[in-house]
C-alpha cells in the first residue's frame, strides 16, 4: 500500500476520533457515574458533595463527544449518515439524559426546596439514560448496525456494562476529590462497581467476536491469542491493586494514595479501549465500510487536519488546566458552600 495522503489522512483522522471518544469517557464518565451512584446516597448533604467533586468540570467535558462527532462527520461524512441514521433513537435519547442532566446540575439547588428532589432524580434519571443509551449504540455499532432482535439484546447488555464501568469511574473519582462519608462510601460502591463491571465485560468480550467473523479470527486465532493475552492480563492486574490499596485508603487520613484508584480505572479503560479498537480497524462500519472508503478526499482532510491541530490542544490545555485549578478535595464552608 502506497503512504501518500489518501491512505495516511483517514488513519490520523481516525486516531483524532478515537482519542477523543477515549477523553470523553474518562472524563465525562466519572461524572455520569456520580449520578449513577445517586440512588445509594440517602442524605441530601451528601448527594450535594457528591455533585460538587464534578461540577466545575462537567460542561467541558463533553466537549470531546462534539469534537469525536464533529471529526466523524467531516473526516468519514459516508460512514456519517449510516450511523446517524442507524442509531437515532438511541442518540436522541443520549442527547435527552444529557439535557436532563445538564438542568438538574442548575436547578436542584435553586429550585423551590419541595422540588428538589424531583431534581435530585432527574439527575440521577439522565445519567442512566445517557450511560444506557451509550452502551446501546457500541453494542448496535459493533454487530455492524443491524437491527435484530439478538443484536439488540446484547446492545442493552453492553448498556448495562456501561453502566457498571462508568460507576467504577465514578467511585474511584469521589475516593480522589471527596473526603468523609463520601470517601468511604466510594470506596465500598468500588468494590461491588468493579467486579459487576468486570463480570460485564468478559461476557460482552466474549460474545462480540461471535457477531463477527472478523473479530473471532482476530481474537481467537494463533498467535494472535498469545499477543493480546497482555490487554486482559493488564486489566485483572490493575483491578487487583485496586482492591489492595482500598483497605490502606479507608484507614489513611493523608490521602496521599487517593489518586491510584481513578489512575487505575482509566488505565482499565485504556486497555478496553485498545482491545475494541483492534477488533474493529481499519473498519468504520464492521463488515461493510472501512476507513479509507469512508473517508472525504484527501485535500478536505488536509485543510480540516489544521484547524483540529489548533482545537484539540485548545480542549487538553484547558481541560487540564481547569482540573488544576480545582485540584484537591473539595471542602465545604458555612458561608460560602462547596
Amino acid at each position: 500500500m502506497v503512504m501518500d495522503a489518501a491512505t495516511i489522512l483517514p488513519v490520523i483522522f481516525a486516531g483524532l476520533m478515537a482519542a477523543a471518544v477515549f477523553f470523553y469517557i474518562i472524563f465525562d464518565g466519572y461524572d455520569l457515574g456520580v449520578g449513577l451512584l445517586f440512588p445509594f446516597m440517602k442524605e441530601r448533604s451528601d448527594r450535594d458533595k457528591m455533585v460538587a467533586t464534578v461540577d466545575p468540570f462537567w460542561d467541558a467535558n463533553e466537549t470531546w463527544i462534539v469534537l469525536g462527532i464533529g471529526v466523524i462527520f467531516i473526516a468519514f461524512p459516508k460512514a456519517y449518515g449510516d450511523i446517524l441514521v442507524s442509531l437515532y433513537i438511541p442518540t436522541v435519547l443520549m442527547l435527552g439524559g444529557l439535557i436532563l442532566r445538564g438542568a438538574a446540575f442548575d436547578f436542584r439547588n435553586t429550585a423551590p426546596k419541595h422540588r428538589q428532589p424531583m431534581w435530585d432524580a432527574l439527575f440521577c434519571f439522565g445519567a442512566y439514560l445517557a450511560t444506557m443509551s451509550q452502551g446501546i449504540m457500541i453494542g448496535l455499532y459493533a454487530t455492524g448496525l443491524e437491527h435484530t432482535m439478538v443484536n439488540w439484546i446484547f446492545a442493552v447488555c453492553v448498556g448495562i456494562a456501561l453502566c457498571f464501568g462508568y460507576a467504577l469511574l465514578g467511585s474511584a473519582w469521589l475516593i480522589f476529590k471527596s473526603d468523609g462519608h463520601v470517601r468511604l462510601f466510594a470506596a465500598k460502591a468500588i468494590r461491588h462497581s468493579i467486579v459487576l463491571a468486570f463480570l460485564a465485560i468478559v461476557l460482552v468480550s466474549l460474545a462480540m467476536p461471535y457477531t463477527s467473523d472478523a473479530i473471532f479470527k482476530k481474537w481467537f486465532t494463533i498467535p494472535n491469542l498469545y499477543y493480546l493475552a497482555p490487554i486482559p492480563l493488564l486489566c485483572v492486574i490493575f483491578a487487583f491493586i485496586i482492591f489492595r490499596s482500598l483497605k490502606f485508603i479507608e484507614q489513611d487520613t493523608t490521602y496521599k494514595r487517593d489518586w491510584v484508584p481513578y489512575f487505575l480505572a482509566v488505565l482499565i479503560v485504556l486497555c478496553t479501549f485498545i482491545g475494541f479498537g483492534y477488533s474493529i480497524f481499519p473498519d468504520i462500519i464492521i463488515g461493510k465500510l472501512n476507513i479509507w472508503e469512508a473517508s472525504a478526499a484527501p485535500k478536505s482532510l488536509e485543510f480540516t487536519l489544521w484547524g483540529v491541530a489548533i482545537v484539540l490542544p485548545l480542549i487538553l490545555l484547558y481541560t487540564f488546566y481547569v482540573h488544576k485549578i480545582f485540584g484537591g478535595k473539595i471542602l465545604h464552608d458555612e458561608q460560602t458552600g462547596y
